[in-house]
């Protein structure tokens, strides 16, 4: 083993006690203590005594004593037990020891038989993160259980510059406070693949069922959720909030509920996110912007993803539902999305089978809803879009019911002057308003209508009675 590395890795260790509650807990968007907003805030030194210059600095356990292997590629730290697994939480959060470059791998089937600390925390003005690489070796880790009000929850707390691979997680049950997932809390700059989850997960404030918070130009790709996530602000099938990272190739069946800002995969996607090749199968309600995909996307690509499961949003006068996004804005773009579910709104201000609000400079290209609309006292309705302003429409289509409310149309429900519609069209029995025009159904199961959205983008296909014999896209499953 190569002792001067191991030096180099444990210069910042210390002697702590084991991370607790961060008291970050509270209601959605408030703090107290360490900020979760701003876990990067932490000074140096004792967090106990941030202001001393008088640290024993400590030299953690030879590695080779606590894992077999020798925490490379090819020959990794291993995994065998739930004792190991403890170890290397030990070693994180007492000892902020962050085994960034050193590689550990699951090498069998966990069950974890006691109630589960994370790995990676935050504690006072310590951010005690795991940095190294976990391989799960494609092994399944079961009974991980948290009920506590501590936040930065999952089988991992806090990760920063870390890889997360090969992981399969079953029989979660989590409850938790802010910064919830089952596999993470918050990563930063780091790279999750090859992960299932299923389970039930309740948190506060950013919940997400495989992670709460991703930002840093993370990745988080090929991966599945399964059972029921739970919260009050920012909750997301996959991701609650992802800040200029990507989430690609993800798959949710989850249940998502919260209160506010709720979706299938993330709900809030902002500073040049991506979603890409996601899609939500899960039913989703909320009772504040409420989406199949994404709830608010700011700057940023939604492309090819939809929804095919229930949307639900309800009593909220300034709330937006969408089959895919509740809210697009500041030049979002929406490429290759879709929406069968069914979208239900009471008393809200906007509902769209694909987007609820879209606004300044928000685009759409290439997109259809087939899904069937509710918007019982709800303000603005439409097929494709509730309320669009300052935005590009480009081929599209409807072929949902919209109920005939004031301000309903089978594209967009308020269209104003600002917004622009190219090559969008609606099959003519979904028509709420009389100086609409519409196509017949049977004419928009035709190759010419194939033809005519083609020559926009090259993106689709028809296939027999697959998608009620409308077209869909090639990449579609």
């Amino acid at each position: 083993m190569n002792l001067k590395k191991w030096f180099l890795l444990a210069t910042m260790a210390f002697a702590l006690a084991a991370c607790g509650d961060d008291s970050s807990t509270g209601s959605s968007g408030g703090s107290s203590g360490n900020d979760p907003e701003n876990p990067d805030s932490s000074g140096s030194g004792d967090p106990s005594n941030p202001n001393s210059s008088d640290i024993d600095w400590v030299l953690p356990n030879d590695p080779s004593t606590l894992w077999e292997g020798a925490g490379t590629a090819e020959s990794p730290y291993e995994l065998k037990n739930e004792e190991n697994l403890l170890t290397l939480m030990d070693e994180v959060n007492n000892k902020a020891v962050n085994f960034n470059g050193i590689v550990f791998k699951l090498t069998d089937n966990i069950t974890l038989s006691k109630k589960w600390t994370p790995i990676g925390c935050v504690k006072g003005q310590s951010n005690r993160t795991f940095g190294g690489t976990f391989d799960g070796g494609d092994h399944t880790i079961k009974g991980l259980s948290i009920d506590d009000t501590v936040s930065f929850s999952g089988l991992f707390g806090y990760v920063k510059d870390a890889v997360i691979k090969n992981v399969k997680l079953e029989g979660v049950s989590i409850k938790a406070g802010s910064y919830v997932g089952m596999l993470f809390g918050k990563a930063e700059n780091s790279e999750i693949k090859d992960v299932s989850a299923s389970g039930s997960l309740t948190g506060n404030d950013f919940v997400g069922g495989l992670g709460g918070s991703i930002s840093g130009g993370s990745t988080v790709e090929n991966v599945t959720v399964a059972g029921s996530v739970n919260g009050n602000g920012t909750v997301g099938g996959v991701i609650a909030t992802a800040i200029s990272s990507t989430v690609k190739s993800a798959v949710n069946t989850a249940a998502v509920a919260g209160k506010t800002t709720v979706s299938g995969i993330v709900s809030t996607l902002s500073m040049n996110g991506v979603v890409e090749l996601c899609v939500n199968k899960g039913n989703v309600a909320g009772a504040t912007d409420v989406a199949g995909v994404v709830a608010k996307a700011s700057q940023v690509e939604v492309k090819q993803s939809g929804n095919e499961a229930a949307v639900t949003g309800e009593d909220n006068a300034t709330s937006n539902v969408g089959g895919v996004v509740a809210v697009a804005s500041n030049s979002a773009v929406l490429n290759q999305v879709y929406n069968t579910g069914a979208i239900t709104a009471k008393n809200v201000l906007s509902v769209g089978g694909i987007a609820g609000k879209f606004v300044t400079e928000a685009s759409m290209t290439s997109a259809f809803n087939q899904g069937l609309i509710t918007a019982e006292g709800s303000t603005n309705a439409g097929g494709l879009i509730g309320k669009a302003e300052t935005c590009k429409v480009t081929g599209a289509y409807n072929a949902g019911v919209v109920p005939a409310i004031a301000n309903a149309g089978s594209i967009a429900g308020a269209h104003l002057s600002t917004s622009e519609m190219v090559s969008v069209y609606y099959d003519a029995g979904t028509k709420v308003a009389p100086t609409e025009l519409g196509e017949a159904s049977e004419a928009m199961k035709t190759a010419e209508f194939l033809a005519a959205l083609n020559a926009v983008e090259n993106a689709w296909t028809m296939a027999g009675d697959k998608y009620a014999g409308f077209p869909f896209f090639t990449w579609i499953k």
